[in-house]
C-alpha cells in the first residue's frame, strides 16, 4: 500500500514521516504543495483524480504538512512592503490553485480517507479566538483575553490587567508587549481587531499529541527567555535545548479534549508553566517538531506515520 504526503519531498519533516511509513510497510507519494505553481499536470475527471498523469484514488491515508493558501505578491521598497503592479492576476492564480488542492482534500475527507490533519481542522486553527473558546470549553486555564479594535476597551483592559501582550488573530507575527509606545498607537487597531492577553509567566512548554497519545512534552530552554520563543535566534537557529516535562493527568486530559474539540489528530500545544500553574496558549495543526525528535529521540514522526498508515489500512 501507499500513503500520500501533501508538502514537499525536500521538507525534513515530510522525509521523516515517509521513512517511518516505509518501516511500517507503506510507500509514499509526495504531493508537492507548489505542483500547480510549477505547471505540473493535475486533473479531476468525473470523480477520479490524477497527479502527474497517474490516478491516485487508491491512496487512503495522507499527512498534510502544508496546505497552499492564496497570497498577494509583495516586495520591499524603501523599507516598506509594496504589492507588485500585477498583484491581482497573481493573487487570483494562487487563489484558484489553493481552491483546487482544498477541494481535493475535502473530497478525500468526504469519502472517508484518513487525513492528518483534515483541512477543516487545519483551517480552523488559523483562528485563535476559536482555539481559546475550545480550551475554555474543556476547562483548561487560558490567559485573560480581550479581542478588540476599540482603543477605549483596550486601555481599560490594560489598566486593569497591567502586564499585557498582543498578537494577531490569524498569526503570522510574533507576540509583543503592550508598552507605552504601543498604547500611543492604539488608533491603528480600529482597522482590524487584535488579541490582547494577560502575560502568562513561566517556562515555555511544547506538547506533541497524536490521537490520544502524548508523544512529546518538553520545556524549551534558551540562554535568554523571550516573550515569544520563536523570536529567539538561538531557537530559530536550531540551538535550543529541551527538557522532558511530566504533565499532570489533568493537563494531559485538557490536551486530548482540546485537540478533539478542534478536530485535530496531530497537534502541537503551547503551554506556560510555573509552579502549579499550567496556562494554555494555543494549538498548532502543523507544528515544527523535528529538532525535539532528533535531540531527545521522541517518536513523533513514527506516531504520525502510524496514524496515517493504520487509518489507511482500516479503509481497505
Amino acid at each position: 500500500m501507499r500513503i500520500g504526503i501533501f508538502g514537499a519531498a525536500a521538507d525534513v519533516q515530510c522525509k521523516a514521516v515517509a521513512r517511518e511509513a516505509a518501516a511500517l510497510g507503506a510507500d509514499t507519494l509526495f504531493i508537492e504543495y507548489d505542483a500547480l505553481d510549477r505547471g505540473w499536470p493535475l486533473s479531476m475527471l468525473d470523480g477520479r483524480t490524477f497527479y502527474l498523469g497517474a490516478e491516485v484514488d487508491d491512496i487512503q491515508g495522507f499527512y498534510l504538512r502544508y496546505i497552499p493558501a492564496p497570497y498577494a505578491p509583495s516586495m520591499e521598497r524603501d523599507g516598506e512592503l509594496v504589492l507588485y503592479e500585477d498583484w491581482f492576476t497573481t493573487f487570483m492564480h494562487t487563489r484558484e490553485r489553493a481552491s483546487y488542492f482544498v477541494a481535493w482534500l475535502l473530497q478525500l475527507a468526504h469519502r472517508g480517507a484518513t487525513l492528518v490533519n483534515a483541512p477543516h481542522a487545519a483551517s480552523v486553527m488559523q483562528y485563535k479566538p476559536f482555539q481559546l473558546h475550545a480550551l475554555r470549553g474543556v476547562g483548561a486555564r487560558v490567559p485573560r483575553t480581550l479581542i478588540s479594535n476599540d482603543p477605549a476597551a483596550i486601555r481599560a483592559f490594560h489598566a486593569e490587567v497591567k502586564d499585557v501582550i498582543f498578537k494577531p488573530i490569524m498569526g503570522g507575527a510574533i507576540t509583543r508587549v503592550l508598552d507605552e509606545e504601543a498604547l500611543e498607537r492604539l488608533e491603528d487597531v480600529t482597522a482590524s481587531p487584535v488579541i490582547f492577553q494577560e502575560r502568562a509567566p513561566g517556562e515555555d512548554l511544547r506538547i506533541m499529541l497524536v490521537g490520544d497519545e502524548i508523544v512529546s512534552s518538553v520545556a524549551i530552554d534558551t540562554p535568554e527567555q523571550h516573550l515569544d520563543f520563536r523570536a529567539d535566534p538561538v531557537y530559530s537557529g536550531g540551538e535550543a535545548s529541551y527538557r522532558e516535562v511530566r504533565l499532570p493527568e489533568s493537563v494531559q486530559r485538557f490536551c486530548r479534549e482540546a485537540a478533539r474539540a478542534c478536530g485535530l489528530t496531530f497537534a502541537g500545544i503551547d503551554i506556560k508553566h510555573q509552579g502549579d500553574e499550567w496556562v494554555f496558549l494555543e494549538l498548532n495543526s502543523s507544528p515544527i517538531y523535528l529538532d525535539v525528535e532528533l535531540k531527545l529521540g521522541h517518536p513523533i514522526s513514527h506516531a504520525i506515520a502510524r496514524s496515517v498508515v493504520e487509518g489507511a489500512r482500516g479503509q481497505k
